[in-house]
């Protein structure tokens, strides 16, 4: 099986928090293109915990029948019900006397048993995705706590009763999927790093991607958002190895200057957020933070710069060879920081030609995608590519991403070492051993006839 090619370089959803790569570009021909990594299926481990089924994992909640909330209120950030006995099957209103807060949701709990259950293991028993709409997925807006479903085992808030229809449906077209880490002999390890040494080379060498401190990725395209035409651009920017951004600007086409959309998720090693055009910034969930370090650590930028981080855990696998049009390609599978991604590398000059890993398409479903490089940036941004052939993988047709705009920064030379000036010698002192004059050698006396 193939994997997937993501839609970070043609992202452009409705909103930043339908997330990740849209689809939504021009349509061309994929041509010979089809992914050629070989991938496994996404399992069915990949999604839930190692415990025992729920009663309430295929039975429609109570919540389920009663009457639809309004889809357009804000989100209720208080779970009426005891999530400790409705992940058992119970559902027990809960009492105000034993209450926790957990990632922006109040819960409160039917008894403080329950609620020593919670603050044991919060993780097991809290929403998952930090409490995003289980539909849209842990970048998308905020579900309800009032509208809620247990599968596998875990507790999901919906932002509408489409929503939470449409996820019981197929749940695992929708479920936040985990990289399976993968296993290799030594001889392929030796093999794929040697084709990633290969890529370096190309992009620039070694000295020049360790070199690296920062990277922006920018890219505009036309947009339908219903009767209006929107100009979006997007930026993606890398400040080190875990500052991250992503700011989507949408102005309207012949609108007024204020006719302004603007949306930001930005992580640093001590915060997290999320905001829109009409709020403040909202912390992100741990969980919602790593989804979305996850779609940047597949820029090939943050794979080429992991190369060289020890503490980033890289390892690269052969897993096959090809020919993809006129490049014969080693298949090589990567992984760091819990991000498994596939790349297809030119045998004779390293460049990368293909690219594709497991991400969400514009439907915010889980889908498996190809990108093919079409072009490439300069030296001085390690020929990164600049624009994607973008397809579902085994689909022949393709949609071309916008020419994006990248830019990497250096770190400053080291300055020479500054030479300290001798200091004058007060008069009088001997000089040092090292600095006095040599005498002249006495000559040899003549030898007697």
């Amino acid at each position: 099986m193939r994997i997937a090619l993501p839609r970070v370089h043609a992202a452009a959803y409705a909103t930043l928090y339908a997330v990740l790569f849209a689809l939504q570009l021009h349509a061309t021909s994929a041509a010979a293109h089809a992914m050629p990594l070989p991938v496994q299926a996404i399992p069915d481990s990949i999604y839930s915990r190692p415990t025992a089924p729920s009663p309430a994992a295929s039975t429609p909640s109570r919540a389920e029948r009663t009457p639809p909330l309004t889809a357009a209120a804000t989100p209720n950030r208080v779970m009426p019900v005891d999530p400790v006995l409705l992940r058992s099957g119970q559902e027990v209103p809960g009492d105000q006397r034993f209450t926790m807060e957990y990632d922006g949701t109040i819960y409160v709990f039917s008894t403080q048993r329950t609620l020593d259950t919670f603050r044991a293991d919060p993780a097991t028993y809290a929403a998952q995705q930090g409490g995003a709409c289980g539909r849209m997925g842990p970048l998308g807006g905020l579900g309800d706590a009032r509208r809620y479903a247990i599968q596998d085992n875990m507790l999901y808030f919906f932002a509408s009763e489409e929503c939470r229809r449409t996820f019981r449906e197929n749940p695992k077209l929708y479920m936040e999927p985990r990289d399976i880490f993968p296993s290799g002999t030594p001889e392929q390890q030796t093999l794929g790093l040697a084709a990633i040494d290969r890529w370096v080379a190309w992009a620039g060498g070694k000295d020049a991607v360790k070199a690296a401190t920062s990277f922006k990725h920018v890219s505009k395209k036309r947009v339908e958002q219903g009767a209006a035409e929107w100009d979006l651009t997007e930026t993606l920017e890398i400040e080190g190895p875990r500052s991250m951004q992503r700011v989507d600007v949408w102005q309207k086409v012949d609108g007024k200057p204020d006719e302004v959309r603007r949306y930001e998720v930005h992580t640093t090693p001590d915060s997290a957020t999320i905001q829109g055009d009409m709020g403040y910034p909202y912390p992100l969930a741990d969980s919602r933070r790593v989804s979305f370090e996850r779609t940047l650590n597949r820029q090939p930028y943050a794979i080429l710069r992991a190369r060289f981080r020890p503490e980033a855990g890289f390892l690269a696998l052969k897993t096959g060879e090809g020919k993809l049009g006129d490049a014969d390609c080693d298949y090589v599978e990567t992984w760091f920081e819990g991000n498994a991604t596939y790349l297809a590398i030119d045998k004779a000059t390293g460049r990368l030609v293909q690219q594709g890993f497991i991400g969400r398409d514009e439907q915010a479903r889980n889908t498996s995608f190809t990108l093919d490089a079409v072009s490439y940036a300069g030296i001085d941004a390690l020929r990164l590519p600049t624009q994607w052939v973008i397809s579902r993988t085994g689909e022949t047709e393709g949609f071309t991403s916008p020419v994006a705009t990248i830019t990497v920064g250096w770190k400053a030379p080291e300055p020479p070492a500054a030479q300290t000036p001798e200091r004058p010698r007060r008069p009088g002192l001997p000089l040092p051993p090292a600095q006095r004059p040599v005498p002249p050698s006495m000559p040899e006396p003549a030898s007697k006839p």
